[in-house]
């Protein structure tokens, strides 16, 4: 995965000069790569009484810092145990939606839009869908390196990134009888 991420995600300090930033990405963000790839483990991991099991799969990644406001674009290579169809792939993320039953306020209809336009997803053009809580993917492809799929998503980092996929995170706990009020 090849993360190119937007100027909001900085913070103000240390942050990025303006002026380093201007027609320019920056290669480096410092402790980013080993933090990514720690919370992608326990996204994807296993949750029980005992805790999170972290997944047990490899990941590799380059975080970068882009000339954007808002937003996070990624370019991701995904290696499947086994060949799955396009069609197939397109379905499961199509039905991919965990808080469809839930009724809660911050969820958004969709949680991941498919553009079959390869010049989408951008930033300035789709971190607002599902106001910033869904994530817009495209150029969905068979990956014949790894064998699997690869893809380029943009994923509001200030919403559903923070603010808002906390407060959605706590009416999801909340809901499931997690959290107490």
């Amino acid at each position: 995965m090849v993360s190119m991420q937007s100027l909001s995600g900085a913070g103000r300090s240390p942050g990025v000069r303006s002026l380093d930033i201007l027609d320019n990405i920056i290669p480096y963000i410092p402790n980013e790569e080993d933090k990514v790839r720690k919370e992608l483990l326990k996204i994807l991991g296993e949750y029980s009484n005992e805790g999170i099991t972290p997944a047990e799969i490899n990941i590799n990644c380059i975080c970068t810092r882009a000339n954007v406001l808002d937003g996070h674009t990624e370019s991701v290579f995904v290696g499947l145990k086994k060949q799955a169809s396009l069609a197939e792939i397109k379905e499961v993320i199509h039905s991919y939606n965990p808080f469809k039953d839930a009724n809660l306020h911050s969820a958004p209809d969709h949680m991941i839009h498919i553009f079959e336009d390869p010049y989408r997803p951008q930033p300035r053009l789709d971190r607002e869908l599902g106001g910033g809580m869904t994530t817009s993917m495209g150029r969905l492809e068979v990956e014949p390196v790894l064998g699997g799929v690869k893809y380029v998503l943009v994923s509001h980092n200030t919403k559903m990134g923070a603010g808002k996929g906390a407060v959605l995170l706590a009416e999801s706990m909340l809901a499931r009888g997690l959290l107490q009020v």
